[in-house]
């Protein structure tokens, strides 16, 4: 397994290792729910140092961005970041990306840890194609990505890095060193809070990790994360989105700018919304157990299958099942029916949004 630069840390403050994708990495360090609380209740950090992140330098570097993905970066300038999705030719996604504008000459990009080589090989490619006048560099070995959350998150950045937040809009950025590392401060998270993502060179992160943790902070493993990020309702690659996901069926049109001039999948896109889009992403809870997991069926009164469970997780804060599902866009009832492996059970359509 691949070791961050912040393994020893996390054996040191306890966590409990596991391999998530190849990485080891805490999956948590007291309990889950424990960690799920701290970041909805005051402040927690993720090591998220897995992560890719990809360097765009040269006097084109904004058109080429630009060309790359769907949403649209004339709604941001220097200083400021954008969500959004990086597709194939028919509109399904190779990942889905935060792209930061330092200026129209320098651009950062953070993508997936399981997508790094495919995502760079994927800009690499379309950037020998097209020939724009600019350089592309994947440096996500140097860099480790500490995601500061929840509640009372903004206090602890204030703590470390004086007069920073208050300045950052929502996706703002700035870069600024601690302890002689290179660092960006990113006003961004994937857990619902306020608080911030620090991305720093691998040198200087675990003196930060254990300092925060020293502050006050809740070490919390990648458990929780996903908990908290499913509450919300936010996608997940390889689950809500893939290489067989368009844009619109996964509920992301509105990080696809179709009145840009082009982009990769617009054309397919646009052909998608005019035709129509064939399934849907709901959101579900249920009250009675067993909690739906991943790649369960959905299925109609007689049985025959007709969607499937994206996530499935119990809500540390409702206390109940909730999930994220697939299914026709015809579906419109009030209610789904869940082929858990003990039974079938009735789960009650809402929003995607939880909590």
């Amino acid at each position: 397994m691949k070791k961050t630069a912040l393994h020893d840390t996390h054996v040191k403050l306890g966590g409990r290792i596991v391999d998530f994708a190849g990485w080891a990495l805490p999956v948590q360090y007291a309990s889950m729910i424990t960690e799920h609380k701290a970041v909805r209740e005051a402040a927690g950090v993720f090591d998220c140092s897995h992560m890719g992140q990809f360097f765009i330098k040269g006097p084109e570097a904004y058109d080429f961005v630009q060309y790359m993905i769907t949403n649209n970066l004339d709604k941001v300038g220097p200083g400021r970041g954008l969500y959004s999705g990086l597709l194939y030719d028919n509109g399904t996604f190779v990942d889905d990306i935060i792209v930061y504008v330092q200026s129209k000459e320098s651009i950062f990009i953070v993508v997936n840890a399981s997508n790094i080589d495919k995502d760079y090989a994927w800009f690499h490619a379309n950037l020998e194609m097209k020939g724009y006048k600019c350089t592309l560099t994947n440096r996500s070995d140097e860099f480790s990505l500490l995601a500061l959350q929840g509640p009372k998150a903004p206090e602890f950045v204030e703590q470390f890095f004086p007069g920073v937040y208050g300045k950052l809009d929502t996706f703002g950025h700035a870069e600024l060193t601690y302890q002689g590392a290179l660092t960006f401060i990113c006003r961004t998270g994937y857990t619902g809070e306020a608080g911030v993502e620090i991305i720093l060179e691998n040198k200087s992160a675990p003196a930060l990790l254990e300092a925060l943790v020293a502050a006050g902070v809740t070490p919390c493993g990648l458990g929780s994360r996903d908990t908290l990020r499913l509450e919300k309702g936010f996608s997940l690659y390889g689950h809500e989105i893939n290489d067989t996901t368009n844009a619109l069926e996964a509920g992301l049109g509105w990080v696809c700018d179709l009145s840009k001039p082009a982009f990769i999948g617009k054309d397919a896109l646009v052909k998608i919304k005019a035709d129509g889009v064939k399934r849907k992403l709901i959101g579900f809870t249920v009250e009675d157990r067993p909690i739906p997991r991943d790649g369960e069926k959905i299925v109609d009164a007689d049985g025959n299958e007709i969607g499937y469970v994206t996530s499935g997780t119990m809500s540390p804060i409702l206390n109940k099942g909730i999930g994220l599902a697939y299914v026709p866009v015809t579906c419109k009832d009030a209610t789904i029916n869940i082929a858990t492996k003990r039974k079938t059970m009735i789960g009650t359509v809402c929003k995607r949004t939880f909590v």
